[in-house]
């Protein structure tokens, strides 16, 4: 055997366990990407590719694969950058990519329009365009199409709760790739905004920016654009076959309460779809404690369960709500 494949193999299984036990930086998983954060040499990269025909910047993903790429179809996760709508690009998504791949999925982390430039629905309209690209483009990347999760964070959380609650709802399917389904078989929710209506009232009590970007996002107050609030709410679209939830929130977050994660957690209990709510004592809207070695490995878990194509019983999975604290440094 040559030594050079086998030394190749070692430094592989060297960088796995790496990014495994080395909790990733929170700019990393969320927000402010360094852009000069390096490749691992197991990873392949397709920058820039357009999932709309006719779209610019706004309408790009760029892709994730492992390397090289393996024979079969690989499970898919949607990474959705926060920013409040307006803010963050595709590129926040890397060191989450970086990881997951090392987990054996593709990744793919799409830019969409910001509440700037068109209001709601036009960010979901294009997450979903996302998603249906990806699935006309499965042979061609060899992507599960049949397992395809969806994570998100801030405002990204929200809307991969409405990819999640809106997989049958064709209302939102506008762009192309009709001949594709937008639905994903599996969510995670990291301190997502539900009910931005209720959302608007305490933030204009607090006093932070995020009253003024749900106004951008929704076209005006929700008081009066009282039906772009309730489409944008992901619980208004629950029908009862929703994919499975995982939801993570800080109970010291002052920007998005914990209690709107609950108020998702609350409602896909009662129609009986798979949900689990974890709340991370001491952590406040975005921060380390949200890549601790604990997060990852349930995120690991959750995608695992129900991404890669192995029959577990859907029996033992409930709704439930488990908590940890946030460490300190």
């Amino acid at each position: 055997m040559k030594p050079f494949p086998a030394l190749r193999r070692l430094a592989l299984l060297a960088l796995a366990a790496a990014l495994t036990a080395r909790p990733v930086r929170a700019q990393e998983f969320g927000a402010d990407t360094p852009l000069n954060l390096p490749t691992p040499p197991g990873v392949r990269i397709f920058p820039d590719l357009a999932y709309e025909d006719q779209g610019g910047p706004q309408h790009r993903l760029d892709l994730y694969l492992p390397f090289p790429i393996p024979a079969k179809p690989i499970p898919l996760i949607v990474f959705l950058h926060g920013g409040g709508w307006e803010k963050g690009s595709k590129v926040d998504g890397r060191g989450f990519a970086f990881r997951m791949v090392a987990r054996g999925y593709a990744v793919a982390c799409p830019n969409f329009r910001p509440s700037s430039a068109a209001p709601f629905p036009a960010q979901l309209e294009d997450c979903k365009s996302a998603v249906r690209w990806l699935r006309d483009s499965a042979v061609r990347y060899r992507l599960d199409a049949a397992h395809i999760g969806a994570v998100g964070v801030s405002s990204g959380g929200h809307l991969a709760a409405l990819l999640g609650t809106t997989g049958s709802n064709h209302l939102f399917d506008s762009l192309g790739h009709m001949g594709a389904p937008s639905g994903v078989q599996a969510v995670g929710v990291f301190f997502g905004p539900i009910d931005l209506a209720r959302l608007h009232e305490t933030a204009q009590g607090s006093r932070t920016p995020l009253a003024e970007e749900i106004e951008k996002l929704l076209g005006g107050n929700p008081r009066v654009q009282l039906q772009q609030a309730e489409q944008a709410n992901p619980v208004t679209h629950l029908k009862g076959d929703e994919p499975p939830f995982l939801l993570v929130h800080g109970t010291a977050d002052t920007v998005v309460p914990p209690a709107q994660s609950r108020l998702l957690y609350d409602a896909l209990a009662k129609q009986r779809i798979p949900v689990h709510l974890h709340l991370i004592h001491g952590a406040g809207h975005t921060g380390p404690a949200f890549v601790a070695p604990e997060i990852n490995a349930m995120v690991d878990e959750f995608f695992s369960r129900w991404l890669k194509p192995v029959p577990r019983p859907f029996e033992t999975v409930t709704a439930v709500i488990t908590e940890s604290t946030a460490r300190k440094n």
